[in-house]
Order: C-alpha cells, then structure tokens, then sequence
C-alpha cells in the first residue's frame, strides 16, 4: 500500500492565502504631468484639486486662474541663497512642508503648477522637479501652456490676492534618490544604458560662449538637448511624437537612464518635466554645471583653453 506524503499545514495555509489573495497592481497616478487648459477648467470645482500659480504677489493679483493660490518661487521653492555657493538648490523638506501646508496641499491632493508668463515655463519645472522630490510624484502638473494660454482662450481669470486657504497636515515622504549628486553622474560618464543630458544652449555644451564658471565644455559622454527645443515660442509642450524624435535624435535607448543637467538646475529642471512627460526614467543634477566645473577631478569634454 503507497504511503501518502503528508502536506505540512503552514504550506496549506500559506496556499490558501495566495490563492485568496488580491491582485497586487501598481497604484496609477492621480494626475499625469502635462495637463490641458479644458482638463483644468472641468476640474475646477474639484475639492481635492489645488493650483500653484508660480509668480509675485502684484502679478497674481492683476490676473489668475480662479482658485489659485499664489507661490512665490524664489520665497518658497528654493533654498536661500549661500554667498558662494551654490545657486537655485532644494530647499530643506521641513522648509516645503510648512510652504506646501499653507498652500493648503492635503496627502490627496492633486496639484496643477501655472506659470504666469510665457518665457516662465522653466520655473514650473523645477517646481514639478522639486515636488516630485518631495514626495509628490503621480500627484503634480504642469498646465500646459500656462496661464498665458488660458488668457489667450478667453477663459475666466480672478483678480486680487486670491482665496483664504485653511492650513493642511501633509507629511512629507522626499524621494531623495530624483536629486543626483555629482558622485552618481560621476558612476554614469560613459556607462552603458545611462545618458547625461546637457540641457543648455549648443553654445555653452561646445563652449563657445563664457559660462562664467572655473570650466566650460560639458560633463564628459553627456549629449545635448537644448531644454527650449521640445517647446513652443507661447511655452507648450511640442507633440509627443516630436519629443520622440528628440530624445531618439540624441542617441537615448528607450531603456536608459538618465539624468539632466544644466547651468544651475533650473533648464535641466523643464528636461527633468519633459522627459517625465515622456515617462522617462529620469533624475535631476541639482548642482548641474555650476557644481561640476568647480572639481577638477571630474572629467569634462569641448572645453577651450581659458585666458
């Protein structure tokens, strides 16, 4: 007679529980990066939904989208300045979360940035970098075209210092692994399934024109995409099929990993955006050009002799 091999019970139950067990799927994202003047006006009335218009005080009050509130880039999305340091830095997470709690900004929120003015665009990108820093990924956007687009379409504007905001609880969670350091571009000069993207004009990559800091040329193996080609004269995105080509023109596999950089944080910050739009894996080298240039160890090519 076969003897029958017993099951041990924790491996029954253990089966049981799998097979019980829901599906694990990857949470979507609340909001995708680029988001549309029509998107916005349908979600206006939304409770959950609050808008950064990016700007001084004087300029939201003269016009702005209704029910924004007013952030203040310099004030409240960057650290302070360091006489010698380095320029347009992340501010500490302590510092964002009381600035994101006044603003309003709840762990539901979904949050829109509004540039105010068409050749602003930049900053609403290093405020989508800096708040995907802080936690805020698949929750942040960019209004594509800004407010200027939204005037353009004859939509309604409000006027004055905006709605009173009752304070939010958020509790910060930094990525801290979207902000590179120079020892991480270091580990990708050259690697393989990595690019650097210079995000500057041509004329600072080959150093045709005085950036103004200890080297010119550009980090060693990085390729060039101008951050302004892949948008439009009014500050919209080009069609995705056009960034494709863009990105591809530069020699970057669908697979790569990437990491922007450019004078001081701020093109490579709108590169960062557009090639999140892209769904691009993709970090931001906060220090940039202006970091590297000063470290002698650190490789550089297309540099010309200084007088």
């Amino acid at each position: 007679m076969k003897r029958r091999t017993a099951v041990p019970t924790l491996a029954l139950l253990w089966g049981a529980l799998l097979l019980a067990a829901p599906t694990v799927r990857a949470q979507a994202p609340a909001i995708t990066p680029l988001v549309t003047t029509e998107w916005l006006q349908a979600e206006l009335a939304r409770p959950d939904l609050v808008i950064l218009q990016i700007g001084t005080a004087a300029d939201f009050a003269r016009a702005h989208v209704p029910g924004a509130v007013a952030i203040d880039f310099a004030g409240e999305l960057v650290a302070p300045p360091v006489e010698g340091g380095l320029r347009t830095e992340l501010p500490e997470p302590a510092s964002l979360e009381a600035v994101l709690r006044a603003k309003g900004v709840r762990e539901s929120s979904r949050v829109v940035l509004v540039f105010d003015q068409s050749n602003a665009f930049t900053r609403a990108g290093r405020a989508f970098f800096t708040l995907e820093w802080a936690g805020l990924a698949g929750r942040v956007a960019v209004l594509d075209g800004g407010l200027p687009k939204w005037v353009r379409e004859g939509r309604q504007v409000s006027t004055g210092p905006g709605r009173i905001v009752a304070p939010s609880t958020i509790a910060l969670r930094p990525e801290f692994g979207r902000r590179a350091t120079k020892d991480d571009v270091r580990a990708m000069v050259g690697a393989s399934g990595a690019r650097i993207v210079d995000a500057r004009d041509t004329v600072f990559y080959q150093d045709l024109r005085d950036n103004g800091m200890p080297r010119g040329g550009h980090v060693a193996s990085a390729v060039n995409i101008p951050y302004n080609l892949g948008t439009n004269a009014d500050g919209t995105l080009r069609p995705r099929e056009e960034l494709e080509r863009l990105v591809a023109a530069a020699g970057i596999g669908d697979g790569d990993k990437l990491v922007s950089y450019c004078h001081i944080g701020m093109q490579a910050s709108w590169m960062y955006f557009t090639l999140r739009v892209l769904g691009r894996d993709v970090r931001m080298f906060d220090g940039s050009f202006d970091e590297w240039s000063r470290d002698p160890s650190l490789p550089v090519e297309g540099a010309r002799p200084r007088p």
